[in-house]
């Protein structure tokens, strides 16, 4: 029997006919678990929702099959996107099958019982944006606008907007077109990125979003990169702040804009965004069926986090409002979290309702199954109120790219295939209201609903009146904006008048006096194209930087950049980025004013020295005299903050400036500050008794000096404490001597894995150090099993031809790696000993994989193997390039003082980059101060580290990678791998 030929009841069928699929959901006992599909009426014996809930089945298969988007456009018609490609490739021998219907109730009794084809064999489509009378639509690898122009809801007219979003891999993409609150549309870049082009204007130059998301104007297709960078999920709240998810990251809240941070190009910030809710292993659902992770440690946390969506209708009851709800079908749930404010941002906290006796102790989430083929993958709030749910309906939802090989022509990965049901959440008391029909409303009754308490209402007229372009509706809007009991209509209104173009100064005066926190903070917001109108305008604007709320004070600071001061209310991280934006050029004279309220900093900033240390790089990086000598001046009178700022100030000085070049720029009693500060650095480094601290904070600023070798040295050598050893050949690491570094090296083959690292990192930074090591392993004092495999691959890559030259004589891997696989496969035969392969993890793992506590967790986790065959781990060491998430690509940045610096892409902006390195370690550039940024196009971790593990030592590691958990009580002190 086909999957789509279910043997239903003469009673299902003839309620489908008469009433369409409605039902409640009373759980009196737990079904049995679904291990195969049932039928779209049977499907709901299996769901629960809240008391005082219910589900309505809405539409299901033929009509619907693989749901991964649902929009309602003016007229309460839903359209919907189905991805019926999924999840093989659309190639010349596989069609691209992609669709989207357009589905109506015409009878009003909430089921939608007529569908009509918009558009088919499309590829890859992922979500739908409404726009004068036709949709937006993400697919593979561009957006299209899609109309029909003949009134039979079939699209003949196809444009493509915007090409070059990536294709790496057809799960994911570009997705989730929406039109936001300050009117323009926005893409989720699906975390693959690519080269935007306007297609419509080819000769623009391309749009990168590497680690952001897109936007552009509908109206004159004007396009940009936004902060951000969502997987398969965009939402917005009442105030126009976004929030994306990725797998393991449910609630993402994008809190600097890049537009910002492109007002001051001198400021580096290492995130733009923010988890609201908590993520990864401190992630927390509950399923009520059986749910499949691709890791065991995963279990009852997210790993398929998706369609992330703040409900915003009036058909729940009030307290759900504002929540988040986000999609996991992997443990086929939807999950609830109430948001509250928290400073410039937002926390939230699940809400899992207590579980019926019979589904157990855990709870149960908002919205479950125990159908294991139902798979909620996106919502949506309807004209309705309603909650509505688009379930793809499928024995499987992974693509076959993060498969092993021997598992991607899995027959169960197309089961399900012609299926899919869409469902709305509603109270049991539920009564629809009429369906909306707002195409055929005047522009003067579209205003009046931006008060509407649903915000489909609210934006749908929105959306009217702006295609409509009406000038008609200014005074109407105006007298709205300024008037309205409703806030929320206060809002609309204004940013309204903005995107039509008839936003009076006024007008936004008016509304910076409003006593609602979120007006004024829309004001701020939509001044910011006019403050070079009105000195008046900015100097009210700045004013606020100092209010109450964190939020206004923040828009206050990035919009206006008004002189910040040292805050009088707590301050989080992101109103002190907001700060360091609004000092600009000026990073000498407000970090003089911080430092006059020291009892401020103290009590309002969460890391004062690290803020500090900021503000003095800042200064210093101005290039102004000014500014440097103000600098100085103000922390030469602190006590407290003198060694981090002066570090600070000093790490930036413009390359090959000497020291007493900087120090002629100073007056005699600031010279003479400066200079003490450095004699009792070089005292307490030295001083063994001192802190540790204290010591390492000491050697930083020694690291800014030419000349501290004599000091730094000899606590690189030989210190007893690790800590200050590591941190002084840090230091040496700026110093262009190359003497330190012989020492250094002729003492490595005695030295701690993590003192290695800390020289090899050192030297491999100059072609010169480079040079001095490549002799040292040509002379023998140097073993290359003792090269870490990703240092080898720095050799063997390098730019410099000599030394790549050298490197490929003396570090010779084997170039084919099955056969380096096939050397190996006798550890697979061997005896184990689980417990001295923790060592071997240890040395050769720890600084990039966490197992059992022990370790950093920066790659991808592989502590949880006991799906995972020990010829699948041999294989992912010996060829880590086999099948790798371009998430963990390995970059280079060569920076302009000639520094070489490695690891994963971690945040990119349009003014600076992040990479996250072993160790936990990361490090943040200006784009000013990177001269060359590549991606090396392999993972980070290198072939050939089977040359540093003999074959008895990797039978051991991966002995200990599938038995670590049973060493602690120790049930296996020895095992097969």
């Amino acid at each position: 029997m086909k999957l789509s030929s279910f043997a239903w009841p003469a009673w299902i069928l003839a309620a489908i006919a008469i009433h369409g699929l409605v039902a409640r959901y009373l759980i009196a006992a737990e079904p049995p678990a679904v291990h195969s599909p049932v039928s779209p009426a049977d499907s709901l014996k299996h769901l629960f929702v809240p008391t005082g809930l219910k589900v309505e089945l809405v539409a299901y298969e033929p009509e619907v099959i693989d749901p991964v988007a649902i929009r309602f456009d003016e007229d309460g018609r839903m359209w919907v996107v189905q991805m019926r490609d999924y999840p093989t490739a659309s190639t010349k021998g596989n069609q691209a099958r992609s669709r989207i219907s357009i589905l109506s109730d015409r009878d009003g009794d909430g089921f939608f019982e007529t569908a009509t084809v918009f558009a088919d064999n499309l590829r890859y489509a992922t979500g739908v944006q409404p726009w004068k009378g036709g949709v937006f639509v993400t697919m593979a690898g561009e957006v299209a606008y899609l109309k029909d122009t003949n009134g039979d809801d079939k699209a003949d007219l196809m444009e493509t907007w915007y090409t070059g979003f990536a294709e790496k891999n057809t799960q994911l993409r570009a997705n989730h077109p929406q039109l936001a609150l300050d009117n323009h549309i926005y893409v989720a870049n699906g975390l693959r990125g690519g080269e935007v082009v306007d297609a419509r204007h080819p000769d623009a130059k391309p749009v990168s979003i590497s680690g952001m998301d897109f936007r552009f104007d509908p109206h004159t297709g004007a396009c940009e990169a936004v902060s951000g960078v969502g997987q398969f999920g965009l939402t917005f709240d009442d105030y126009g702040n976004r929030f994306v998810c990725s797998n393991r990251n449910p609630a993402i809240h994008v809190v600097l804009e890049d537009r910002h941070l492109k007002k001051n190009p001198l400021v580096a910030v290492s995130a733009v965004a923010t988890d609201v809710a908590k993520a990864g292993g401190d992630s927390r659902i509950y399923a009520i069926g059986r749910s499949w992770t691709t890791s065991h440690l995963h279990a009852g946390q997210f790993t398929a986090a998706c369609g992330v969506h703040i409900y915003r209708g009036d058909a729940l009851p009030r307290e759900f409002y504002g929540n988040i709800f986000v999609c996991d079908p992997t443990a086929h749930v939807v999950h609830r979290e109430i948001m509250k404010p928290l400073g410039v941002t937002f926390a939230s906290a699940p809400v899992p309702p207590p579980a019926p006796p019979q589904i157990g102790e855990g709870g149960v989430e908002f919205f479950a199954s125990h159908d294991e083929w139902w798979s909620p993958v996106n919502l949506e709030v309807g004209p309705d109120g309603a909650l509505y749910v688009a379930d793809m309906y499928r024995a499987v939802i992974e693509h076959p790219h993060w498969m092993p090989t021997e598992l991607r022509q899995r027959p169960d990965l197309m089961l399900g295939n012609d299926l899919g049901r869409i469902y709305r959440i509603v109270p049991e008391n539920f009564s629809a209201p009429a369906a909306p029909r707002l195409s055929a409303m005047s522009s003067t009754s579209l205003v009046e609903l931006l008060a509407h308490p649903n915000a489909w209402w609210r934006e749908t007229a929105a959306r009217l009146l702006l295609e409509r372009e009406d000038k008609g509706v200014r005074s109407q809007l105006e007298r709205v904006a300024i008037d309205h009991d409703s806030h929320i209509a206060r809002i609309y209104a204004l940013r309204l008048l903005e995107g039509l173009g008839l936003l009076r100064i006024e007008v936004i005066r008016r509304l910076l006096d409003d006593s609602h926190p979120r007006v004024l903070e829309q004001a701020i917001i939509a001044a910011e194209s006019r403050l070079d109108e009105s000195d008046e305008l900015r100097f009210s604007i700045s004013q606020l930087a100092r209010r109450e709320d964190a939020r206004v004070r923040f828009q206050a600071l990035v919009t206006a950049r008004p002189m910040p001061s040292a805050p009088a209310f707590p301050a989080d991280r992101w109103e002190l980025d907001a700060m360091l934006i609004a000092a600009g050029q000026r990073g000498g004279a407000v970090l003089e004013g911080m430092l006059q309220q020291p009892a401020a900093i103290a009590k309002n900033v969460g890391e004062p020295k690290r803020f500090i240390a900021d503000l003095a790089r800042l200064a210093a990086a101005s290039r102004d005299d000014r500014q440097w000598a103000a600098a100085v001046k103000a922390l030469a009178g602190s006590s407290e903050y003198s060694r981090v700022g002066f570090t600070g100030l000093l790490a930036e000085a413009p390359r090959g400036m000497s020291l007493d070049s900087l120090l002629s720029k100073l007056d005699d009693t600031s010279r003479g500050e400066l200079n003490r500060a450095f004699a009792d650095a070089r005292a307490d480094a030295a001083n063994v008794d001192q802190d540790e601290s204290v010591r390492c904070e000491a050697i930083d600023l020694l690291a800014t000096l030419g000349d501290a070798t004599d000091t730094l040295l000899p606590l690189a050598l030989g210190d007893p404490r690790q800590p200050v050893r590591l941190k002084a050949i840090a230091a040496l690491r700026r110093n262009q001597d190359i003497e330190p570094w012989r020492q250094l090296l002729d003492g490595f083959s005695g030295e701690t894995p993590a003192v290695q690292r800390a020289i090899l990192d050192g030297v491999i930074a100059t072609a010169a150090r480079t040079s001095l090591l490549v002799d040292e392993i040509a002379a023998g004092r140097i073993k290359p099993t003792e090269l870490d495999a990703n240092y080898t691959k720095l050799l063997l890559n390098n730019s410099d031809a000599a030394i790549k030259s050298r490197a490929e004589e003396l570090l010779v891997l084997p170039a084919d790696r099955e056969q380096a696989l096939a050397e190996y496969r006798t550890v697979l035969t061997m005896k184990s000993d689980p417990a001295r392969g923790r060592g071997v993890f240890e040395k050769h793992c720890a600084t990039c994989h966490q197992i059992d506590g022990m370790g950093i967790q920066f790659a991808p986790d592989i502590s949880d193997s006991r799906e995972k065959t020990a010829e699948q781990l041999l294989t992912d060491i010996i060829q880590p390039n086999r099948a790798i998430d371009s998430n963990y690509f390995s970059y280079t940045a060569v920076t302009v003082d000639g520094l070489v610096h490695t690891g994963v892409l971690a945040a990119e902006t349009s003014t600076s980059v992040t990479l996250k390195q072993a160790e936990g370690k990361s490090v943040t550039f200006r784009r000013d101060e990177i001269e060359q940024l590549r991606s090396d196009g392999v993972s980070f971790m290198a072939d050939g580290l089977e040359k540093n593990i003999p074959p008895q030592d990797m039978a051991d590691l991966i002995g200990f990678i599938k038995n670590w958990r049973y060493l602690r009580s120790q049930q296996a002190p020895s095992a097969d791998p």
